[in-house]
């Protein structure tokens, strides 16, 4: 079963190079690249949706405080025109200061939510123009990436139903370690052991498991690969 699971590694090798000849395509790398940014798009405009309405009720609370000290800063100067000591009009003109220097932070602080609410509609329209070329790069590139892709399809279908014919003479449990390692990208995944050390990674095998390679076992190095002894 050893040399059988082997030939499987062989002729899996094969498609192995077949899969990283696709994965270097540069189209491939632009429609990857191109639907990550896709996939954030929701992402980004909800978070300017919420900015924008935390924005929208701070400068409706803001305003609403500016209208009640321009209220005030009227009624102390109706109040100014009709006092006669000076200590009274003295308090009052200093009231007056003091809710002039309130307005004046108002409307800072109303100039500085406007500034941001434009930055807010400039993202908006950014996200617009970068998702039309993301969505244009996607499809183009990816048509590309197809066309390619399919140049190979021949040889993968062969090189498949090779596998599946190598796979027959393998046990199911075997074949299920072996396909869960493939799937977590390592290749190659079978090594042999030469002098009770793993062929992968080098570090020595106990001599109970030995003892299993010995008797025709495969087993599982602590480093992930599949190990056996001819």
């Amino acid at each position: 079963m050893i040399n059988e699971l082997l030939k499987y590694q062989e002729v899996d090798g094969q498609l192995r190079e077949i899969e990283k000849e696709l994965g270097k395509s540069e189209e491939r790398k632009k429609a990857v690249e191109a639907k990550k940014y896709l996939d954030t798009v929701e992402e980004s405009v909800n978070k300017l949706d919420a900015r924008a309405g935390e924005l929208l009720l701070a400068y409706e609370n803001v305003l609403k405080e500016k209208e009640q000290l321009e209220e005030q800063k009227d009624e102390f100067k109706k109040a100014l025109e009709g006092i006669e000591d000076e200590a009274g009009a003295n308090y009052l003109i200093k009231r007056v200061d003091k809710l002039m220097d309130k307005i004046k932070s108002a409307t800072a602080t109303l100039k500085k939510i406007m500034e941001e609410f434009n930055a807010i509609a400039k993202g908006y329209v950014q996200i617009k123009n970068k998702t039309k070329d993301a969505q244009e790069q996607y499809r183009e590139n990816g048509q590309k990436y197809n066309e390619f892709k399919a140049s190979f399809k021949d040889r993968q279908d062969k090189i498949k139903g090779e596998l599946e014919q190598i796979k027959k003479k393998i046990s199911p449990e075997l074949m299920e370690k072996y396909q869960r390692k493939r799937e977590n990208k390592m290749f190659p995944i079978l090594y042999e052991v030469g002098d009770g050390i793993c062929g992968r990674c080098n570090m020595e095998i106990s001599l109970s498991e030995v003892n299993k390679l010995k008797n025709g076992e495969v087993i599982e190095c602590q480093c992930g690969c599949l190990l056996y002894k001819n």
